[in-house]
């Protein structure tokens, strides 16, 4: 693995950076996204009902234990008892966008590792042929095929790598980008859903 990285010269360094941070990001969008997966439908109507019931203290902490994003604007929404400046459609707003931003953490780092890898990779080809040139010139044209081949090598190993770094990370941000909006239509409408079923409830927490 050194070696492959020796040889494609300094832009693969860079290279190398991306690799690492893309597979990081990736892994910990993976599992955010999995552990954050919950039955809504199942969870509203036990929140509805612990609503109707007056629960409201043992509905938050029902909904403490859940991990996903519909599962804490419903507690943001319980936890909003009238008072203050706040009405319940903005405390609402407000959760719902600190989830959403939850959500979006790091996929543009992906978005910008899947841009700059090909061109790194062009770089480093770039290079590698202006070394080959290099050596034609100081060889006055006479090189031999093994003075020649390290600047191709590294022209060639770069554009691979960018592409190998570009592919999987365009394919995963794209995957997690559409997880990302079918979630956000969903904390949508159970934002709405949440906000008809709580409007007009008071209590002391």
């Amino acid at each position: 693995m050194w070696e492959f990285v020796v040889q494609g010269g300094p832009i693969m360094v860079p290279l190398l950076i991306c690799s690492i941070i893309s597979l990081a990001v990736i892994l910990e969008r993976f599992i955010y996204f999995r552990r954050t997966h919950n039955n809504n439908q199942k969870l509203f109507k036990k929140f509805s009902r612990m609503v109707q019931n007056e629960q409201y203290k043992e509905a938050i902490r029902d909904l403490k234990k859940e991990n996903g994003p519909t599962a804490r604007i419903m507690a943001a929404g319980l936890a909003y008892t009238g008072g203050g400046n706040l009405d319940l459609e903005e405390q609402l707003r407000i959760a719902g966008e600190q989830e959403v931003a939850k959500m979006e953490k790091n996929l543009m780092a992906l978005d910008v590792i899947a841009m700059i890898s090909p061109l790194l990779g062009l770089l480093g080809t770039v290079l590698g042929i202006i070394d080959s040139f290099d050596i034609l010139h100081i060889t006055g044209g006479v090189a031999s095929p093994a003075q020649l081949s390290s600047g191709i090598a590294r022209a060639l190993l770069t554009t691979a790598a960018g592409l190998f770094i570009a592919i999987p990370t365009t394919i995963f941000y794209s995957h997690f980008t559409g997880i990302l909006n079918r979630r956000v239509r969903e904390l949508n409408r159970w934002t709405k859903e949440v906000q008809n079923l709580l409007e007009g409830v008071r209590y002391d927490v």
